[in-house]
């Protein structure tokens, strides 16, 4: 009988418990997850396993699940034997977590001359590239192997991981039961365990960017449409802001912007794939799940990468003007996010400091690459006029 394959997760956080470490478990893999956390680490290991809670009828605690910290003999020793590594930090860690596994991908590629593949489950469109550039920064040598016997491949995770709490007993992440994930196939190499069809949930697909841009234009740009305007309405959670009439309806504004983006993105693409229709209001309903209580504050943090170009609010506004659309709804969250300054976010601090001292036109061309003269700009920029100095919400 053949030996479990293993993956090793640079991160414990919600995607790497609540989504990654199920998903491999069901078919038998062996999971080991990285993290700085003491207390989380020693969590996991108490009992070798974390919980999952989906809504209020399912509690599961998902078993062989090991933690181990960022140094060590324990972790080098792991990482020689893994048949795949993973990551799920979120896009500004993945610099670090490239120059934390260079030293380990390349014991394993000495160790067992096979190859190996890396998964970012990030929900970026540039975390591949964004984490070579952390590996062969730390190990110039590992880039002669990217293509030959390194894979990096992106994800695009649909399930909703909004919570992971600490308790008494263990590890739990709350999240919903969606299990899709899109792989790109392509970035990988033959030769490692297989994932797509073995792994259900797990699909390989070879035009990668019209699944990330999906995930990230239609329900990312509404998810932080719905967390900018609830903050700006004294909101704690996506839900409670979904509650409210006027902010529900410009979410819906916003998908169906992002929507008619992705036609158009998609008619552009040569070959492109034929997704799944995402009905609207299976989308509203996942952001509005009081089950889920997901945190404004996390769902809005890092505003300026949410405004850069190609982002979830940026790239279906500036396609949908393509179509001659006007994306109203798309602006209005773009302003709202510029005037997301909740205490303690020094992201959105630095913002309004350049927002005061530049105005929206030149931090626009900034961030998002936008000409002070262009239509959407112009949009932004008038809705911005009148969010700087109010509320947007009573």
């Amino acid at each position: 009988m053949s030996a479990a394959p293993r993956c090793l997760v640079v991160g414990a956080g919600r995607i790497a418990g609540g989504f990654v470490s199920p998903l491999l478990r069901s078919t038998g893999w062996e999971v080991t997850l990285v993290t700085r956390n003491a207390l989380v680490r020693d969590l996991v290991n108490a009992n070798e396993r974390v919980g999952v809670r989906i809504g209020t009828d399912t509690e599961d605690w998902v078993d062989g699940i090991r933690a181990v910290g960022v140094t060590g003999t324990e972790i080098e020793s792991i990482a020689k034997g893994v048949d795949l590594f993973a990551t799920s930090v979120g896009p500004s860690a993945l610099d670090q977590a490239g120059r934390l596994l260079a030293p380990l991908v390349r014991r394993r590629l000495d160790a067992t001359n096979a190859p190996v593949n890396i998964i970012t489950f990030e929900n970026h469109r540039q975390a591949p590239e964004l984490l070579a550039a952390g590996l062969i920064d730390a190990d110039p040598s590992l880039a002669a192997e990217i293509g030959r016997k390194l894979g990096i491949g992106g994800a695009a995770v649909w399930r909703a991981v909004s919570n992971r709490r600490l308790e008494a007993d263990g590890v739990w992440f709350d999240c919903d039961d969606l299990d899709e994930c899109y792989v790109d196939g392509r970035s990988l190499v033959s030769g490692a365990p297989p994932l797509g069809g073995e792994i259900p949930g797990i699909s390989l697909v070879d035009t990668f960017e019209a699944w990330i841009v999906e995930k990230l234009w239609v329900f990312n740009a509404g998810h932080a449409a719905a967390a900018y305007l609830g903050w700006h309405a004294g909101c704690q959670t996506i839900d409670q802001a979904m509650a409210i009439d006027e902010i529900r309806d410009v979410v819906a504004g916003v998908v169906g912007d992002a929507q008619i983006g992705l036609e158009v993105y998609l008619a552009a693409m040569p070959g492109g794939p034929l997704l799944p229709h995402r009905r609207p209001e299976w989308i509203l309903g996942r952001y509005a799940d009081p089950l889920l209580a997901d945190s404004v504050l996390r769902v809005g943090r890092e505003p300026r990468r949410k405004l850069s170009a190609g982002d979830r609010l940026i790239g279906p506004a500036l396609a949908a003007m393509a179509a001659g659309h006007v994306p109203v709804s798309l602006a209005r969250a773009v302003s709202a996010a510029l005037t997301y300054q909740p205490e303690g976010d020094r992201q959105a601090s630095d913002l309004q400091f350049e927002l005061e001292l530049l105005g929206p036109e030149e931090v626009l061309a900034a961030l998002a690459g936008l000409d002070a003269t262009d239509e959407l700009t112009r949009l932004i920029a008038e809705r911005y006029a009148i969010d700087s100095t109010q509320r947007i919400c009573p």
